[in-house]
C-alpha cells in the first residue's frame, strides 16, 4: 500500500483514539548523525524514538518542533499539476537529515524527552504566531501549524508550511549556535475504519518475497481477466534486470502460467512505478497505473492501499492489484531488515 524509491512502505495508520498513532518525523540541522535508511517495515516505537532523540540531541541543540496536524510520507513526495515539489525546502535538506517513516506516539515521546522547565508552546494561526519567542524561553519550541483554512489545497497548505519552516530555522540559527528542527504530527493523513484495523491484525498471512534488488510485502496480488479473478500467490521463481544506462530496473515474478514484470524508472530525482507486463501463455499486455505511482529519491513513499495497474487497449480487460503492497526498491538490503 505504500511506495518509495527505497521503499513503497504499508502506512501505519491511525484508527480511533484508542489505538497509537503513527507519523512521520523528519529531523534535520545539526544533527549527531544522519541517517535515511530507516526500516520502512516497522513502526519505531516511543523508546525507540526517544533513544534517537537522545542521541541526535546530545549536544544541547535548540530544538524546534512542527506539528502539522495530519501528515502521510504521501505528502513528503507530492507535486502539484506543474511538477512543483511542496515541501522542497525538505528535500534540500536531505543531506543533514534523520528520516523516520513511522513512529508511534511521536508527540508525546517529544512531550516525554523535553524538559518541562525548559520548553515553549506557540501556534502559527492565519494572523501569524500566536506569541512571541522569548528568547529564554529554552530549549525547546513546539510550533503548532494551525492556519490552514477552506481556500486552501493540500499542496497550498504544506507550500506555506515548507516556507514558515525554512525562515523560522535561518531565524533561529542566528540566534542560536546549535539548532536541530523535527517536522511531525499529530494524526496521520490516512485513516481505515476499526473493523479494518482488526481484521488486518487477525490476519498475519501477508506476503514477503526477497527480490534482486526488491523487497515486495503485499497482503496478495489479484489478475483480473474480464470478469474472473486469480490469486497470484505461488511464486516459483523470480529475477531482476538493471540498466545502469538508462536507470531503470525490472523485476520478473513467475506465478505458474502467469508471469508479471515490474517495471520502475530513476529520472530528475524521483523513482516511478510505471508499468507491469503481464504474460499469460502465448499474450502479453502492458499494464498501467491507474494514478501515478512515484516518489523522491532516498527518502519517502506514497500510499495506497489497492494499487491497480490496468490494459488500455484489446477486447479482453487486464488488471493487476497489490492490496497492501510495500516495496523497497535498489536500496535496502534485504538481509539488514
Amino acid at each position: 500500500m505504500a511506495y518509495c524509491r527505497l521503499v513503497f512502505p504499508l502506512l501505519v495508520l491511525s484508527v480511533v483514539q484508542s489505538y497509537a498513532s503513527s507519523v512521520p518525523v523528519f529531523l534535520w540541522g545539526d544533527l549527531s548523525k544522519t541517517s535515511l535508511k530507516s526500516n520502512p517495515l516497522t513502526a519505531v516505537s516511543p523508546k525507540e524514538f526517544e533513544d534517537v532523540l537522545k542521541e541526535e540531541l546530545s549536544g544541547d541543540p535548540f530544538t524546534v518542533i512542527f506539528i502539522e496536524e495530519t501528515l502521510s510520507v504521501e505528502d513528503f513526495s507530492s507535486k502539484t499539476s506543474d511538477g512543483e515539489v511542496p515541501l522542497r525546502y525538505l528535500r534540500a535538506n536531505l543531506g543533514d537529515s534523520y528520516y523516520l517513516p513511522s513512529v508511534t506516539d511521536a508527540l508525546e515521546a517529544l512531550n516525554s524527552f523535553a524538559d518541562v522547565e525548559k520548553e515553549n508552546h506557540v501556534k502559527l494561526t492565519e494572523n501569524g504566531l500566536s506569541a512571541e519567542i522569548e528568547p529564554e524561553g529554552g530549549n525547546f519550541l513546539f510550533i503548532e501549524l494551525k492556519d490552514a483554512n477552506e481556500r486552501d489545497s493540500r499542496a497550498d497548505l504544506l507550500r506555506r508550511h515548507n516556507e514558515f519552516m525554512e525562515d523560522m530555522f535561518t531565524k533561529l540559527h542566528n540566534r542560536y549556535e546549535k539548532v536541530v528542527a523535527i517536522y511531525t504530527a499529530r494524526n496521520p493523513s490516512w485513516t481505515v475504519s476499526e473493523s479494518h484495523r482488526v481484521r488486518r491484525q487477525a490476519t498475519e498471512d501477508n506476503k514477503m518475497y526477497r527480490l534482486d534488488g526488491l523487497l515486495l510485502y503485499v497482503e496478495e496480488i489479484l489478475l483480473t481477466e474480464s470478469n474472473q479473478t486469480t490469486h497470484l500467490d505461488n511464486l516459483e521463481s523470480s529475477t531482476s534486470t538493471f540498466n545502469d544506462t538508462t536507470n531503470t530496473m525490472s523485476t520478473d515474478m513467475k506465478f505458474g502460467a502467469d508471469n508479471i514484470q515490474l517495471n520502475f524508472v530513476h529520472k530528475n530525482g524521483y523513482w516511478t512505478f510505471e508499468t507491469v507486463v503481464l504474460t499469460r501463455s502465448s499474450l502479453t499486455k502492458v499494464l498501467y497505473p491507474e494514478i501515478e505511482v512515484y516518489s523522491l529519491t532516498d527518502w519517502s513513499y506514497r500510499c495506497g492501499e489497492r494499487v491497480t495497474f490496468n490494459s488500455i487497449n484489446g477486447t479482453i480487460s487486464y488488471s493487476l492489484t497489490f492490496r497492501d503492497m510495500e516495496v523497497c526498491y535498489f536500496v535496502i538490503e534485504p538481509n539488514n531488515l
